[in-house]
């Protein structure tokens, strides 16, 4: 019934994906200081799984001949993860990171582990036996081992969901450490299933370790890969708010040159975040604006507010439609060699409140820029 959970698929799935996310999440990971506990701490948990891996376990044995040696420095190894993984946690929860307390329980759990180990019967594996008849490393080596884990684990878990409920972080933040500690917290279930396999060494447990290993490593890539996503969207969005801003800045500054602040090509243009081109985009529509409404007259700004108001535009749409018309108006005017007039109005709007607000604005009014209303007041204008 349960055939699948002998099968390593599911592992080695998640843990794929969690070293796909830790390379994704790299140049941030590396760049960004207030990322980097976080993106270590996801390398570190993706290579000790690794390390128990099929594939990674052959190349360890053409290294070292002796097994014994190669199952107590992975071991030793996962402690130092562990610590290091609990260490990087609380670096990126904001906590204090108590350097001394967690390396110093993790150094003396790891010098224990080889006491154990050396004082033990002769043993082949450092692995649990299915026999207590079978020669091995005394159970207190695993109880150590097990425990240590568990605690390192759990308080990450803890850590991870208590830092995703605050209400000032984000809101895919917050989701994607609540994941991610979800994560785990599953890690901690699989200690306490070795635990009860170490007890009874009932062959019931033995099949669900490498399963909820996987699901563990797949809970943790979805959680750190939400931010990248999170930034995947923006950038999407930025995207298309540049290209819907594009037809209204062509002709706006087509009739302002002066107010580009770099003459456009492809090489440079290549060079610059989107961001900052969006931002540079949304500074030359707006003096663009402030150039072209000394064009627009009191007689025709109110027979563009008739026109707007015998159209069919929704209410909250009204302003942007005046606004796309006075501004047909004024490239009109331009282009037929009239002077500019003083203009006390202040046709460009109210200013906004942060960037977002402004993009949404001049994206209405380039919207409107291209509605029936509007061409139909240019053709009049014609």
């Amino acid at each position: 019934m349960f055939s699948w959970l002998d099968q390593p698929w599911v592992e080695n799935s998640g843990i794929v994906a969690l070293w796909t996310v830790a390379v994704v999440r790299a140049p941030q990971g590396i760049g960004h200081r207030e990322q980097r506990p976080l993106w270590f701490a996801i390398v570190m948990i993706a290579l000790a799984m690794s390390m128990h891996l099929e594939p990674v376990t052959a190349v360890l044995s053409r290294l070292i001949a002796d097994a014994h040696w190669i199952d107590l420095s992975t071991h030793l190894f996962s402690i130092v993860d562990a610590a290091a993984v609990l260490w990087f946690i609380f670096g990126a929860a904001g906590r204090h990171r108590r350097t001394l307390p967690v390396f110093g329980a993790a150094f003396t759990v790891m010098v224990t582990l080889v006491l154990l180990d050396l004082t033990g019967p002769a043993h082949a594996r450092n692995q649990i036996a299915p026999s207590r008849d079978i020669a091995s490393v005394p159970d207190a080596y695993w109880w150590v081992f097990f425990a240590f884990h568990l605690a390192a684990d759990t308080t990450c878990g803890v850590v991870c969901w208590s830092y995703g409920r605050r209400t000032g972080t984000p809101r895919l933040l917050r989701y994607g450490l609540r994941l991610f500690g979800t994560g785990i917290l599953l890690a901690s279930l699989l200690w306490v299933l070795k635990l009860f396999y170490l007890r009874t060494r009932s062959t019931v447990f033995a099949p669900l370790f490498s399963p909820v290993t996987g699901v563990e490593a797949a809970f943790m890539a979805v959680g750190a890969a939400l931010p990248v996503l999170a930034r995947v969207r923006e950038h999407l969005s930025d995207r298309r708010s540049y290209h819907g801003l594009d037809a209204l800045w062509q002709d706006l500054t087509a009739a302002s040159p002066d107010v580009v602040l770099r003459p456009g090509n492809r090489l440079g243009a290549a060079a610059v975040p989107l961001q900052l081109l969006l931002y540079r985009r949304v500074i030359e529509i707006r003096d663009a604006m402030i150039v072209l409404r000394n064009y627009v007259s009191p007689a025709t700004l109110g027979v563009v507010r008739t026109h707007v108001a015998g159209q069919d535009v929704p209410g909250h749409l009204v302003e942007a439609h005046v606004t796309a018309c006075w501004l047909a108006a004024a490239l009109h005017a331009k282009r037929s060699g009239e002077e500019p007039q003083a203009q006390t109005a202040n046709l460009a709007g109210p200013g906004a409140q942060d960037l977002a607000e402004e993009i949404g604005s001049l994206l209405r009014v380039a919207s409107a820029y291209r509605s029936p209303a509007v061409l139909a007041y240019r053709a009049s204008l014609a």
